[in-house]
């Protein structure tokens, strides 16, 4: 009879340390809140893998996350990457920008600048206008391992605050699902930097350890971890940072 037994997964990590983890270098957290339910929303979303695109190619610190909302699921269509927690997020800056109502596709950058996420001459001003400002924040993240449906990982950044918030998003590229109703009924989407994953802990020291729960995705190379401080009442972001999931080691069978 042969005995199985299984390693822990162990994730190895390539940081981004140029991107916002540097004090005093621009960077731009782009938020996407878009739904495969709406018509509108895959021009948005072509624009918003266009932005991961020239990221990668140019070195630039720009973050995206890509959020499916779920009140469109009601169009017939349900979206199989959609959250309330991420309907929750955006009615938390529909508050906080002072909108009279929620829409899709809408693009957020740094928590500030607000714009329907398909104009892309507006996506590249706000973008333009984030790397150019100085951040005071310095943010380093160090993922360790994963285990048990949860992934390790240690924090460290100046200027704590009991008013800030740090998430940890881990986002996916490359999906593809084939919509069977509602407006997009027929069409194949393709969507990159979803967000899979929002995992939120008080930011009020200076350094320490977190445990985010990954139950249900799988962490390959097609996935990312962003991170980031958020002013709880402003919703301004303050610092960001990105990790790769570089290598993947499979349970061992002895």
């Amino acid at each position: 009879m042969k005995t199985v037994r299984f390693a822990f997964i162990i994730f190895l990590f390539y940081t981004f340390h140029a991107h916002a983890q540097n004090t005093n270098s621009g960077f731009a957290v782009v938020e996407l809140f878009t739904s495969e339910g709406c018509s509108s929303c895959p021009p948005a979303e072509k624009v918003m893998s266009k932005l991961i695109d020239d990221a990668k190619k140019n070195h630039k610190n720009i973050y995206c996350l890509e959020y499916h909302v779920d009140y469109w699921n009601r169009g017939g269509w349900k979206d199989p990457f959609s959250k309330n927690q991420f309907t929750m997020r955006q009615n938390n800056y529909s508050s906080a920008l002072q909108q009279r109502e929620l829409y899709t596709p809408q693009m957020i950058v740094n928590g500030e600048a607000e714009f329907v996420g398909s104009n892309a001459e507006k996506a590249d001003a706000a973008i333009s206008k984030a790397l150019m400002t100085g951040s005071k924040m310095d943010l380093k993240v160090m993922p360790d391992s994963a285990a048990a449906d949860t992934l390790y990982l240690h924090y460290s950044a100046n200027q704590p605050d009991k008013n800030f918030s740090l998430h940890f998003a881990i986002v996916e590229n490359h999906l593809v699902s084939k919509v069977g109703k509602g407006e997009n009924s027929g069409r194949t989407l393709t969507h990159d930097g979803v967000v899979r994953i929002l995992y939120s802990i008080p930011f009020d020291k200076l350094s320490g350890n977190a445990k985010v729960p990954v139950k249900g995705i799988t962490l390959n190379e097609n996935c990312e971890l962003i991170s980031f401080v958020q002013n709880k009442q402003t919703m301004k972001i303050l610092g960001a940072a990105k990790n790769t999931f570089s290598e993947i080691r499979k349970p061992v069978k002895y």
